[in-house]
């Protein structure tokens, strides 16, 4: 059972899994595997208690081809579920993560799979209408300055408490962190509505998840994001396990799956929830990572 993986302290709510039947196996020859899921939508919703989303596909997905395991999903906060699995790797048990981003850190202290998911990183998401207003702090390759847009204290931006953007990010942002024209919430859902309204002239976010909350509000204004200088066109997203064998092994296991499934189906519902131009900018970057991994294109 769950608790028996993960500390009693940790344990969030554990979900029913939307999957195919597997073949057959006894209990005695299938591993557990405890998938640790941050739910952050729109890669994985909770719908009438079931997880839905492009990143509960993505697991439904590699579940139906792993019948060798017992599979249990619990929602965990990410900082959770990396102290989990950094402590279940040493005690022998695995606990993964189906979508994290490959960085070299984290290589050090997890398994990490190939890529599962290539998709947007962190934007400047600003109102289709204002494009032309962010020309000022934009370079030759239409990619934003982000410290000099950061410096222009007439315009106003939002950041999401007790979240990191990432280490290239993080590190401008920590240079105008109280600065007048940075405001803090606890609620990034609240963000298109700011922008709309007009407290906010900007702000970083993941282009599917502000669609996603934009959507949900129904009234708010097309919005349009912006690349970031420094930052890859597409984030590598992984598969994280816990450093054990049975989590070496898993991984091992998912990346034999990826090599004889390259498509990566549920890109589709990734890429209902992009906006029209974040969509073309997205399709043309994985035309460019298909062919640096020789998979045919119209895969």
């Amino acid at each position: 059972m769950l608790v028996s993986q993960i500390p009693a302290a940790m344990a969030q709510e554990t979900l029913p899994l939307r999957v195919s039947p597997v073949a057959p196996s006894t209990a005695e020859t299938r591993t557990d595997i405890v998938w640790a899921v941050d739910a952050i939508t729109p890669g994985f919703i909770k719908v009438e208690g079931r997880l839905n989303g492009y990143g509960a596909q993505m697991l439904d997905w590699f579940i139906a081809r792993m019948p060798g395991y017992n599979h249990l999903v619990q929602i965990l906060p990410r900082r959770s579920a990396y102290d989990a699995m950094r402590a279940a790797g040493e005690s022998g048990k695995t606990i993964c993560i189906p979508g994290t981003q490959h960085t070299p850190e984290r290589a050090k202290d997890f398994a990490m799979s190939g890529t599962v998911a290539p998709l947007l990183p962190l934007s400047v998401v600003v109102l289709s209408s204002a494009r032309h207003s962010f020309r000022p702090y934009m370079l030759a390759n239409g990619t934003i300055d982000l410290a000099a847009l950061l410096g222009d204290t007439s315009r106003y931006t939002a950041l999401a408490k007790a979240r990191s953007y990432g280490p290239e990010v993080d590190s401008i942002l920590a240079t105008a962190i109280n600065a007048p024209n940075v405001l803090r919430t606890d609620n990034q859902s609240s963000f298109p509505m700011m922008l709309e309204i007009g407290r906010i002239d900007w702000m970083l976010a993941y282009p599917v998840e502000i669609e996603f909350h934009r959507r949900q509000a129904k009234d708010a204004s097309d919005t349009l994001s912006l690349p970031i200088q420094g930052l890859p066109r597409l984030m590598n997203i992984s598969v994280a396990c816990s450093r054990s064998e049975n989590g070496i092994g898993a991984v091992s296991e998912i990346n034999a799956i990826l090599a004889s499934h390259p498509a990566m189906p549920w890109l589709e519902y990734y890429i209902d929830y992009l906006g029209h131009e974040d969509r073309a900018r997205f399709l043309d970057a994985l035309k460019e990572f298909k062919q640096s991994r020789d998979i045919p294109v119209g895969q």
